[in-house]
């Protein structure tokens, strides 16, 4: 029997070997297919920011859950063409879900969410407690003299 090459096995080996270098994940991996929920975190001395990037989903396409200190963002992005259509999909479709655990510094109560312009956006307020603050230095040995400066510096 005569084996015969196949160019297409080759390349398709040869691409997921120079992505699994590059992003530790097989080309056509189920890991490589997610959907990918891109965002970008921030912390401030008032809040954490969480800015997800979610063009083409509307309110009613996402879901936000807090139970306890676990953040879940949750959503679904439709097709929405013809099934019988032939078409070559570069977007990604389908459910997709993201985990967070948040600090205990945080006060998940007080959270806002905001969607505008394909950003999904949360600001995760901080406990007063955890907001930093500026300690004066009292003089002499008694507690008296001593006090605790506000935000303000007075």
């Amino acid at each position: 029997m005569i084996a015969t090459w196949n160019v297409h096995r080759t390349l398709d080996r040869l691409v997921d070997d120079v992505m699994r270098d590059v992003t530790g994940t097989a080309f056509g991996s189920a890991q490589a297919r997610a959907f990918e929920l891109p965002l970008d975190v921030r912390t401030t001395d008032d809040e954490i920011v969480l800015e997800c990037d979610v063009p083409g989903l509307t309110q009613d396409d996402l879901e936000i859950h807090v139970e306890g200190r676990t953040l879940t963002l949750k959503g679904h992005r439709a097709y929405r063409g013809n099934a019988d259509d032939k078409v070559w999909l570069g977007r990604r479709y389908g459910a997709f879900q993201r985990t967070f655990n948040l600090p205990e510094l945080t006060d998940a109560e007080g959270m806002i969410a905001s969607l505008d312009a394909g950003v999904l956006t949360l600001r995760i307020p901080k406990r007063p407690e955890a907001k930093p603050r500026r300690i004066a230095i009292g003089t002499g040995s008694g507690a008296g003299s001593m006090k605790q400066l506000g935000e303000d510096g007075s």
